[in-house]
C-alpha cells in the first residue's frame, strides 16, 4: 500500500470514528507504530486532525476563527471566478434539472444562466434564490434548513432529510480545499453533513474551484477527490497537482 492510500484510510477511520491509536492503526496496516506516528505528523500538518497521546483525534476549529462573509469574498479572484462560470455554464444541457451549491464561484455560474428558462435549479443558496428569481427564467426549487449567515445557505438535518431524497443531471459545488491526496475539504464542520448529501445526489458532480484551492487542505474532510466527475479551475494552477487529479480519471479543465 502507498503512503498516501494509508493516509487517506487512516482519514476515512477518523471520520467514522472520531478518533485513532497508533497501535490499532499499525495492527490495521501491518506497518511498524513508528510509520504510523510519522503518518499522523503528516497528515497533521495539513490540519486533518489533532495528536494526542497514543493517537490522534479530530481537529477543533479555532474559536478565533471567522470566514469572511459571501457578499465581501465576491469580489476576490472575481475575473478567475467568472472565466469559471462562463466555461461551466455551456455544459448544462437542456431540461436538465441541477443542483447549484453555496458560495461565490457558484452564484457567479447562477449569473451566467439568467436566460435559460429550459432548466431547472436546485440550490440551498440564499444568495443563489435571490440572484435567479430576480433575473433568472428557470424554476427554481430552494432547499430550507438552519441558516448559516457566512455562508447565506441552509444546512442541518431539515436540509438533509430533502436533499438525500434528490436526483439531480449535475451538481455543481465550490470547496475550501481539493487535494488530490486529502479530497474535498471544507472549513466549517457544521455544513460537512449537508455537503456530504450533496455530492451524493448526482453521478455528474462538477467542483468550480479558484487555483487558490487547488492544493489547500481545509479543516473537515468533506469525501475523497474522485466524488468529483470534473474540476473546473484556471490555467495558474498547479500542474503538479492538477496532474495527480487528473491521473485518477477525473477530468481537469482549465481556463
Amino acid at each position: 500500500m502507498l503512503k498516501e492510500e494509508r493516509q487517506q484510510m487512516i482519514i476515512k477511520e477518523l471520520d467514522q470514528k472520531g478518533s485513532v491509536n497508533v497501535n490499532e492503526l499499525a495492527t490495521l496496516f501491518d506497518v511498524s507504530k513508528m510509520t504510523i506516528r510519522r503518518d499522523l505528523y503528516e497528515i497533521e500538518k495539513n490540519n486533518l486532525l489533532k495528536r494526542t497521546h497514543g493517537g490522534a483525534l479530530l481537529p477543533i476549529r479555532s474559536a478565533t476563527y471567522s470566514e469572511l462573509p459571501t457578499i465581501k469574498r465576491m469580489e476576490l479572484l472575481k475575473e478567475e471566478k467568472v472565466r469559471i462560470a462562463k466555461a461551466v455554464a455551456p455544459m448544462i444541457e437542456e431540461k436538465e434539472v441541477i443542483f447549484l451549491g453555496s458560495g461565490t464561484t457558484t452564484l457567479y455560474v447562477a449569473k451566467e444562466l439568467h436566460e435559460r428558462d429550459d432548466i431547472t435549479v436546485l440550490t440551498n443558496a440564499i444568495t443563489i434564490i435571490n440572484e435567479l428569481s430576480i433575473y433568472g427564467k428557470m424554476p427554481i426549487i430552494g432547499i430550507g434548513g438552519f441558516l448559516r449567515r457566512e455562508e447565506q445557505s441552509m444546512i442541518g438535518h431539515f436540509a438533509e432529510r430533502v436533499i438525500e431524497d434528490l436526483r439531480v443531471d449535475k451538481v455543481i459545488v465550490g470547496m475550501r480545499g481539493v487535494h488530490p491526496h486529502f479530497g474535498l475539504t471544507s472549513e466549517d464542520p457544521q455544513e460537512l453533513m449537508t455537503d456530504r448529501k450533496i455530492l451524493g445526489i448526482s453521478d455528474n458532480v462538477i467542483i468550480v474551484a479558484d487555483h487558490t484551492k487547488i492544493g489547500h487542505v481545509s479543516t473537515s474532510r468533506t469525501a475523497p477527490i474522485t466524488a468529483a466527475k470534473i474540476i473546473v479551475t484556471t490555467d495558474n494552477a498547479h500542474p503538479e497537482l492538477v496532474q495527480a487529479i487528473r491521473s485518477q480519471d477525473i477530468e481537469v479543465i482549465q481556463v
